[in-house]
């Protein structure tokens, strides 16, 4: 064995110790100090939870805690959670499309990361020049408060403004 260091020996005598503390927490001191404690500890947690119970029930909903409670529990008409298809039947289901093919088409969110823009189209990401979903239809412009439909088929231009 080669000769071991200053370093190495100091090292080595640490990591016995705690080998050695290690064996005497768990063999010998760990069962002993393992009785069952009945102390104040357990009427001071009992004593706290009356108080926390008795502070709880000393307030009163107000006005706006009501609101909140009602609002919850009511059902949301734009859930901002739904997944792509499910946004998709709730369009269809509400009757969006009441004004012809661009009804369709809701603008209902802006992202500018430096060099990318990119719109939020009927759930769906687009950017500048990407045709849409809707067969014929190109994003030609997006701008935060609107974006520029091209129609392939009829060469129109329409504006579709941030929905929100």
């Amino acid at each position: 064995m080669a000769k071991l260091k200053k370093r190495e020996i100091i090292i080595l005598v640490i990591a016995a110790l705690f080998i050695l503390y290690a064996g005497y927490e768990y063999l010998i001191a760990g069962p002993a100090s393992k009785k069952v404690k009945t102390s104040t500890e357990s009427v001071n947690i009992n004593t706290s939870i009356t108080g926390i119970t008795k502070d709880l029930g000393k307030d009163k909903i107000t006005d706006f805690d009501a609101y909140v409670i009602r609002r919850m529990e009511a059902d949301w008409g734009k859930n901002p959670f739904w997944k792509k298809d499910l946004y998709k039947e709730w369009v269809n289901r509400e009757g969006v499309a009441k004004g012809g093919v661009l009804a369709k088409i809701i603008y209902s969110g802006y992202v500018d990361s430096g060099r990318n823009k990119m719109a939020v189209i009927n759930g769906l990401e687009y950017r500048i020049g990407e045709q849409l979903e809707l067969e014929g239809y190109v994003l030609k412009q997006i701008t935060p408060s609107r974006v520029l439909i091209f129609n392939k088929y009829t060469g129109n231009e329409e504006e579709i403004p941030l929905q929100e």
